[in-house]
């Protein structure tokens, strides 16, 4: 009997023939050769079900499987019910896996195996260039940033499938478009999280991006995962300290003087009910506050010295960790800009 292969690639379409072939390819010319690759066509009605079959024929190490639409989570689910593989990497249908991936992430999850879930940082190509996305690296950081977003690139994923297993992990149909954030958030109750700082995968922006297409939706799931993570830290918010979270997490918002004063009180509350539930670790929870209370008032430099001032008022101004030379451009852009709005 053939041993199990120590990856199983997991990779799930619809009408994706516009970058598929590059996308597959990537993964077939990895340097880490151990795998499978299950290509899961859900129901598409392109020219995506010719490509998958053609590259089958090339390369044996390929598992494709046909499908009516069911939904990217459903086909996802399917695919980890079918993995064989001790670790399962994700991957979409318009990226591009770096050839080194899969040889990097093994070896780390081989030195590690209190991780269950690696990813990486990634490239952005494509409609608005590149951009690196720089996820942080250490488990108690990215844990405490998921309480307001995902930090971990799902394409970029290796998962220790024994632990999922272990944990009845899998993807929620409830959280579609969101699927991959709400799973991160329950794994981190049974498992570590980790992601390895180096560009392992090329993420391709278009206007055909599920995440593109579906942005409302994505918002919407969200808010519902962001919402799972108050209760169990204890609180259980209004409509209107809700509404405040998802803004401060999806980054939608007008900086005036009293969405600067709630936010400050919303996150002072957050940091209160860890110190009793003390859900998140610290000190990372106080620097991931203190990032985000920096980032909201640097966009709050028009109203001036007042943003100076406020953002100086609390402790979380310390957990942001900011430099004397980023606290100096800072009070810099404030003075500049209470002298254009005097």
């Amino acid at each position: 009997m053939k041993p199990a292969p120590r990856v199983s690639f997991l990779m799930a379409v619809y009408d994706g023939d516009m970058y598929l072939e590059e996308a597959i390819q990537s993964v077939l010319n990895q340097s880490f050769t151990d795998f499978e690759f299950i290509v899961i066509n859900d129901g598409s009605i392109d020219e995506t079900s010719q490509i998958i079959e053609r590259y089958r024929q090339l390369d044996g190490r390929i598992r494709a499987y046909e499908q009516p639409n069911c939904g990217l989570v459903a086909a996802l689910n399917r695919g980890l019910e079918l993995a064989c593989g001790e670790y399962v990497a994700r991957m979409d249908a318009d990226d591009i896996s770096v050839t080194e991936r899969t040889a990097a992430q093994v070896a780390f999850m081989d030195a590690h195996p209190e991780v269950g879930i690696c990813g990486t940082w990634i490239e952005t190509f494509g409609s608005n260039g590149a951009v690196v996305r720089r996820y942080p690296a250490d488990d108690a950081t990215i844990r405490s940033w998921l309480l307001f977003e995902s930090v971990l690139a799902h394409p970029s994923i290796m998962m220790r499938r024994e632990l999922l297993v272990k944990a009845d992990l899998s993807y929620d149909v409830g959280s579609v478009h969101a699927e991959d954030y709400d799973l991160w958030v329950r794994a981190a109750r049974h498992m570590v999280l980790a992601n390895i700082p180096e560009v392992l995968l090329r993420y391709r922006l278009h206007s055909q991006q599920v995440v593109q297409k579906h942005e409302a939706e994505k918002l919407a799931s969200a808010r519902l995962v962001r919402l799972a993570q108050l209760e169990y830290l204890g609180i259980q918010p209004t409509k209107e300290e809700l509404a405040l979270h998802q803004a401060l997490s999806a980054w939608q918002f007008q900086a005036t003087s009293d969405f600067i004063n709630a936010s400050l009180a919303w996150l002072h509350k957050l940091k209160a009910a860890n110190d009793v539930a003390g859900i998140y670790p610290e000190p990372a929870l106080l620097r991931v506050l203190g990032q985000r209370w920096f980032a909201l008032c640097a966009t709050a430099t028009p109203l001036g010295l007042w943003t100076l001032k406020t953002f100086q008022c609390t402790p979380l101004s310390a957990g942001a960790g900011l430099t004397w030379i980023q606290m100096l451009k800072f009070a810099v852009k404030c003075g500049i800009r209470r002298r254009a709005y005097v």
